[in-house]
C-alpha cells in the first residue's frame, strides 16, 4: 500500500512538471514573437515623378516607418493626369479588384481627389471595412464623410485669401489679378476655392481666369502684361503646341522667366521654380500629417473617435531670387516666414578665408610666444648662473674672514676680557670663541729678559 501510493504521488509530480514545461515554453514563445507587421496600401492619384503627390508619400513613408518601422507599405499609381474618362476608371475598378480584393491590408491610404473618388464610390468591394486615411483632396466638403464609418483625413485646401491680401499688402498698386491653371477636375477645384476668395477682394481688382491654354499661349500672353497685374499660378499641368503635357514646375518656369510681374501660387513645390511664394501648402507635411493618424489607427485607436477632417497646415513661404528681383522688402513679409535661396551673410560667404587668417594669426602668436619663452629661459639661465657664482665666492669670502666689532673691555692687568658683569675670560679663549683665529704659545725677547736673564722686571 505505501510502495503503490508512492509510486502514484511520483507520477502525479511528473505530470505537473511536464505541464510547466510546456506553460513556460508557451510563454517564451509568445515573448519571443515577432511583432506583428502592419500592411498599408497607399493609392497615389497620379504617377511616381510627379513632385505633388510624390512629396506627399515621402511625408507618409517617413513618419509611418519612423513610428512603425515594420510596417510593410505598397503604392499604387492610378495615373489620372496622364488618363481619365468613365472607360480609365472603369479599368482601375476591375485592376484594384482583381490585384487586391484577395489580400489583406491594415489600412489604405490615399492621396489626391482621384483616389479618394475610387475609394469612395467602390471602397466594400474592393477593400471591405479597411480603415481609410485620404489626404490631397482639395476643399473637400466634410458631408461627403456623411453615414460612413472608418474614414478620416486632411483637407487640401489652399490658402488663397491669405495670398490675396499678401499681394495686396506687398504690391499695393494691383489692379489685375491673372489666374493660370489647367481645366482639370483638380484645377476646376481649385478654381472654385480662389472664386471665393477673391469675391470677397472684387473692389480691389480685376480677377482673369486663363485655362487651359497651350503653352505657347500662355507665354504671349504673360508677356503683355502690364505693370499692376499679378498672376497666381496653380497649373498641375501645361499643354504645349503638340498636346503633350508639360510639367508644372516646367511650365511656370517658363512662363515666369517670361513675365513682367510677379506670379505668386498655393503650393511648396512651385517654390523656388518661379512664384514669388504665397501662404503654400507644404504637400510633404501634408502626407505627414495624413500618417500621423494612420498610426493613431494601426496602434489601435477607433478611427470613428478621430476628427472626420483635419485643417491643412499651409505656411507663409518666399523665393530669395523672386523677392529681390521684384525689389520686396524682407521686412513687410509676415512674421515667421520661411525664406529659401537666401543668400548666407558675410560672415559665412567668407568664413574659409576668416578661419584661415585666424589660423594663421594664432600660429604666429604662437611662434611668437615660443620665442619669447626660450629666450626668458635663457636669460633666466644666465641670471641663475651669475647668482650661483656670487653665492660661491660670497661663500668663500666668509669661510676666511670672521670680524670682532664694537669696545671689547680688556683688564689693564691681566688683559683678560669682560664677557658679562661678573665674568671674565682670558683674551686667546675669547678671540679663539669669537673669530676662527687660533693661539700658540711662544716667548718674545724682551720677556725672555725680564724672566731669565736675572734683570729686575721693568715697573709699570
Amino acid at each position: 500500500m505505501e510502495r503503490r501510493m508512492t509510486g502514484t504521488w511520483f507520477l502525479n509530480r511528473l505530470l505537473h512538471m511536464m505541464i510547466g514545461v510546456c506553460l513556460l515554453g508557451w510563454v517564451a514563445g509568445a515573448d519571443c514573437a515577432e511583432p506583428v507587421r502592419k500592411k498599408v496600401l497607399v493609392l497615389n492619384s497620379y504617377h511616381s515623378g510627379y513632385k505633388g503627390s510624390d512629396d506627399a508619400v515621402a511625408g507618409i513613408k517617413e513618419t509611418l516607418l519612423r513610428a512603425l518601422p515594420e510596417t510593410e507599405i505598397q503604392v499604387e499609381y492610378l495615373d489620372s493626369k496622364n488618363n481619365s474618362g468613365k472607360e480609365f476608371d472603369a479599368k482601375v475598378v476591375d485592376l484594384l479588384r482583381f490585384k487586391y480584393q484577395q489580400r489583406h491590408f491594415d489600412l489604405i491610404l490615399s492621396t489626391d481627389d482621384y483616389a479618394f473618388n475610387v475609394i469612395e464610390a467602390h471602397r466594400p468591394q474592393l477593400f471591405g471595412a479597411t480603415p481609410v486615411v485620404f489626404c490631397g483632396t482639395n476643399s473637400f466638403d466634410g458631408s461627403r464623410l456623411a453615414g460612413k464609418r472608418g474614414i478620416v483625413g486632411i483637407d487640401e485646401r489652399p490658402s488663397f485669401k491669405a495670398t490675396l491680401d499678401l499681394i495686396f499688402a506687398l504690391h499695393p498698386a494691383t489692379r489685375n489679378i491673372v489666374v493660370i491653371r489647367d481645366d482639370s477636375v483638380t484645377g476646376q477645384l481649385n478654381e472654385m476655392e480662389f472664386r471665393k476668395a477673391a469675391a470677397q477682394l472684387k473692389d480691389k481688382a480685376t480677377f482673369s481666369d486663363w485655362a487651359g491654354l497651350r503653352l505657347d499661349q500662355f507665354i504671349s500672353r504673360t508677356r503683355e502684361l502690364k505693370p499692376g497685374s499679378v498672376i497666381v499660378y496653380f497649373a498641375s499641368f501645361v499643354q504645349d503646341g503638340n498636346g503633350d503635357r508639360v510639367s508644372s514646375n516646367e511650365a511656370l518656369r517658363r512662363i515666369s522667366s517670361a513675365s513682367p510681374v510677379p506670379v505668386y501660387g498655393g503650393w511648396e513645390f512651385n517654390l523656388g521654380k518661379g512664384i514669388v511664394g504665397g501662404r503654400l501648402l507644404n504637400l510633404r507635411e501634408h502626407g505627414a500629417a495624413a500618417a500621423t493618424l494612420a498610426v493613431r489607427v494601426l496602434r489601435g485607436e477607433s478611427v470613428d473617435a478621430l476628427p472626420p477632417v483635419t485643417p491643412s497646415p499651409n505656411k507663409d513661404m518666399f523665393d530669395y531670387n523672386e523677392l529681390r528681383r521684384f525689389g520686396i522688402a524682407q521686412g513687410k513679409l509676415p512674421a515667421d516666414s520661411i525664406i529659401i535661396n537666401r543668400p548666407p551673410g558675410y560672415v559665412y560667404s567668407h568664413r574659409v578665408e576668416m578661419l584661415s587668417t585666424i589660423s594663421v594669426l594664432l600660429l604666429l602668436a604662437l611662434a611668437t610666444s615660443f620665442v619669447k619663452l626660450v629666450n626668458s629661459r635663457k636669460h633666466l639661465q644666465v641670471h641663475r648662473d651669475a647668482l650661483v657664482q656670487r653665492n660661491e665666492e660670497l661663500e668663500q669670502a666668509l669661510s676666511k674672514v670672521k670680524v670682532l666689532e664694537g669696545i671689547i673691555p680688556v683688564c689693564m692687568y691681566c688683559k683678560k676680557v669682560r664677557k658679562d658683569e661678573r665674568s671674565w675670560q682670558q683674551m686667546e679663549s675669547y678671540i679663539s670663541q669669537h673669530t676662527e683665529a687660533q693661539f700658540s704659545h711662544g716667548i718674545c725677547p724682551t720677556c725672555f729678559d725680564d724672566n731669565f736673564s736675572g734683570k729686575k722686571p721693568k715697573q709699570l
